[in-house]
């Protein structure tokens, strides 16, 4: 990519708003801070999932999978899991329209200096995010009995294979309930797509079946309310340097 292209106009991104671009066949996200505009790779460089949803604060964006922040500006990655950052564009307004270029670079000069358009921004739209839901969260079991205790123990012997913490620290099982010596359990992953999946199911269901006094463990996989990293136990987040 060596020249600017147009990816929007000023009007089509409300303040604390964004939105999906092409530039130069990569995908990458269109981010509105007040008046000025950021454009970062949109994937994370921890696992290459989009960053699409992550929840915008503090000049930053967080991976709505497993809490990695990146600075907008710089592309740095502020906090773990990722340890690298991901790619950013140069960004210039003119008139009406958002254009982006290569980092370093200038807009060449329009050639008829025309005065600046005022613009006035579309209504406060907030930003719909897994991340920013509130009121549909679900508090991870409590234990209340021994056998409580021990369903969970039992769950906490599940490791997330990519993140290499237990399922119930990082806040993706949702309720466990026993009728005689069927044990049920609701439960998500930290993304739909995620393909460590199946095999936390099974190992899931594995971990409660070895229990004397149950004979099945019946699984069920729910995406709502969506996971988010606020789910995690501090001690989860410790161990992801989630801060």
């Amino acid at each position: 990519m060596s020249t600017f292209e147009r990816v929007a106009a000023v009007t089509e991104i409300p303040p604390n708003g964004r939105k999906s671009i092409i530039v130069d066949d990569v995908p990458a996200l269109l981010v509105r801070i007040g008046n000025d505009f950021f454009v970062v790779e949109d994937v994370c460089s921890h696992d290459g999932q989009p960053l699409t949803d992550g929840p915008v604060a503090d000049g930053a964006i967080t991976c709505p999978r497993h809490g990695a922040r990146f600075d907008l500006k710089t592309g740095n990655a502020l906090c773990m899991p990722a340890t690298r950052a991901i790619p950013t564009f140069a960004v210039q307004v003119r008139d009406s329209d958002v254009f982006v270029g290569p980092v370093g670079a200038e807009l060449p000069a329009a050639p008829v200096a025309s005065a600046p358009t005022q613009v006035s921004p579309a209504g406060d739209i907030p930003v719909v995010s897994a991340a920013s839901a509130s009121g549909d969260q679900v508090p991870t079991p409590e234990p209340g009995t021994d056998d409580d205790l021990r369903l969970i123990e039992a769950l906490k012997q599940v490791i997330d294979p990519e993140l290499m913490v237990n399922i119930v620290d990082l806040g993706l099982v949702y309720s466990v309930n026993r009728d005689d010596r069927k044990i049920y359990v609701e439960m998500t992953l930290t993304s739909p797509a995620c393909p460590a999946g199946p095999q936390i199911v099974q190992q899931s269901k594995m971990a409660l079946e070895r229990l004397r006094d149950v004979d099945e463990a019946e699984i069920k996989l729910v995406m709502s309310p969506p996971w988010t990293p606020d789910r995690m136990t501090d001690e989860a987040k410790d161990m992801l340097g989630i801060f």
